[in-house]
């Protein structure tokens, strides 16, 4: 019996110490500042896709309603989101570079071929899956790789990395809507690809991985029976099934209660600017308040401001209701990722945990805005639509607040 068991012992696999975190260094944040550049040129453009869809309406696609023209950025963010179910476990084992490289091209493949298009299909191949399938494949893996380097400091350096997003959902909106009128769609978008290339290949060259890998199996399912981690993906789901509609409608919104055309165009750069914002502040206020605090404040703020939307009809006050809801959304998206890592024991499972849950998510995004547009079409105009979003969003915030429970029932701060 004795001999039975101490080869048991020797059998059973000890756990994976945890490693030493530079927590700094230049190496460290050369990788956040690659990381910015993916941020920039995958989630940027996605969120840029408030004004495609207006120039859309407006141009190519003018017999197609909203919600219909709404299903290329659905199926964009959804790409986005499910390829880093094969993107994350990918780089857990065989390291980021083999992934953030081709698909860093083929990103830039697919920003040159959307400028070709003009029917509705070509825009749903190229803008809709290419590259929202690029976009994942490259800023997840990325994003994984700085795990490595930080613990204490993480929540804020995976916000500082998240920041490009919002800065490119700046910039290209701007670049858009300045050099249509005078160069065209066409080449308007080719110089939007040309920023993403040069970005890309910065990302390519100074993104260094730890040479940490993991065995095993492809997907850990068993993170599912964690509750801080699988109260985080029903949360997220209910979140970001209401979290895109004003990045997609507001705009349209604006344009229905008599707001300047011109200006309209420009609350996507507001809210992107907003959402900027509270990306900094929330890596910032996570070193004090906990980073679960913050993401559950956040979503509870976000789930009352779209509630405060329903009684807003002014160009100024939609102005406002943009920066704040891009600040609380933006601290949303910038620590999502990182309080999924925070639940994996050890760091070369962070890329698989993320991706598994993005996957679920990215079920939300595909569905999310065109449900709001359908209510928007069928059912009471905005106001369905609207209401929809902040119920979700709060079913959302509530859900949360059971995984931050969860993750650390006896910490004030966590």
């Amino acid at each position: 019996m004795k001999n039975n068991r101490v080869s048991e012992e020797v059998k059973t696999p000890a756990p994976a110490a945890m490693p030493v975190f530079p927590e700094g260094g230049i190496k460290a944040w050369l990788v956040v500042l690659g990381c910015w550049c993916t941020s920039f040129a995958s989630f940027g453009i996605v969120n840029s896709f408030g004004v495609y869809e207006t120039y859309y309406l407006q141009n190519f696609l003018k017999g197609y309603s909203p919600s219909t023209v709404a299903w290329i950025g659905s199926v964009q963010a959804f790409a986005q989101f499910s390829a880093t179910l094969i993107g994350g476990p990918i780089t857990d084992r065989y390291g980021p570079m083999v992934v953030i490289w081709p698909f860093s091209f083929l990103l830039v493949i697919a920003m040159m071929l959307t400028s070709l298009c003009t029917e509705f299909y070509q825009f749903l191949l190229c803008q809709g899956i290419l590259l929202g399938v690029s976009s994942g494949l490259i800023f997840a893996p990325a994003l994984s790789v700085i795990g490595h380097y930080f613990f204490k400091k993480r929540a804020m350096a995976m916000s500082f990395a998240s920041t490009g997003s919002p800065i490119g959902g700046i910039i290209y909106p701007v670049i858009l809507n300045n050099l249509i009128p005078s160069i065209g769609f066409g080449w308007a978008q080719r110089i939007c690809g040309f920023i993403s290339l040069f970005l890309l290949a910065v990302a390519a060259a100074i993104i260094r991985p730890t040479g940490m890998r993991r065995q095993g199996r492809f997907i850990l399912l068993e993170a599912f029976n964690k509750p801080a981690y699988s109260y985080q993906v029903a949360a997220l789901f209910m979140v970001v099934l209401g979290l895109w509609t004003p990045y997609f409608y507001l705009a349209e919104y604006g344009l229905a209660h008599g707001m300047d055309a011109g200006l309209a165009s420009y609350l996507f750069a507001l809210i992107n600017a907003g959402s900027f914002i509270g990306r900094m502040s929330g890596g910032v206020l996570s070193g004090y308040l906990g980073q679960f605090n913050v993401i559950t404040s956040a979503c509870y703020l976000s789930s009352m401001l779209m509630f405060c939307w329903l009684a807003i009809e002014s160009s100024a006050g939609l102005i406002v209701l943009s920066l704040f809801f891009g600040a609380t959304s933006g601290i949303i998206i910038a620590l999502m990722m990182s309080t999924i890592a925070y639940t994996a024991d050890h760091p070369s499972k962070i890329g698989t945990y993320i991706g598994q849950s993005t996957f679920v998510v990215g079920f939300a995004g595909l569905a999310g805005t065109p449900i709001t547009g359908a209510l928007i079409n069928n059912y009471h105009g905005y106001t369905g639509g609207i209401a929809f979003s902040a119920a979700v969003m709060m079913v959302g915030a509530f859900l949360i607040t059971g995984a931050r429970y969860h993750f650390a029932k006896e910490k004030l701060i966590a």
